[in-house]
């Protein structure tokens, strides 16, 4: 069981990825993406979509994290790196968070946000 929950927190790390490369390349992606947030209001969407990198960055974190600890059942040996390195990927998921709260509030900082969403807070 363990296998199919992390093969699922995988799958959706990489659609997340997926969604952020398609967004910071092409702005009309990126009406698409928001359309899909829609239940977070106009705001929330857009909100959203302009921290899709971080997003995405996070989801990778949290599937590396499910692997680092699924591992650490499975080899006994490994235990102690393995839980060392998901409690790392643990934090740089907060730290991802937070990144997204800014961007969600403050519209900073400007790196994460795709080029042509830089200079509008609201859409």
């Amino acid at each position: 069981m363990e296998i199919v929950f992390c093969l699922g927190i995988i799958a959706l790390a990489a659609y997340m990825v997926r969604s952020a490369v398609m967004v910071w390349r092409d702005p009309h992606q990126a009406r698409i993406e928001a359309g899909g947030w829609a239940k977070l209001g106009k705001h929330g969407a857009w909100a959203v979509t302009r921290g899709i990198a971080p997003l995405a960055a996070m989801f990778t974190c949290l599937a590396l994290m499910t692997i680092s600890f699924v591992g650490a059942d499975a080899w006994p040996s490994a235990r102690g790196p393995l839980e060392a390195a998901g409690t790392v990927l643990f934090i740089l998921m907060l730290a991802c968070w937070l990144v997204i709260t800014s961007i969600a509030v403050f519209n900073r900082p400007r790196l994460f946000v795709p080029p042509y969403l830089r200079d509008k807070r609201r859409l």
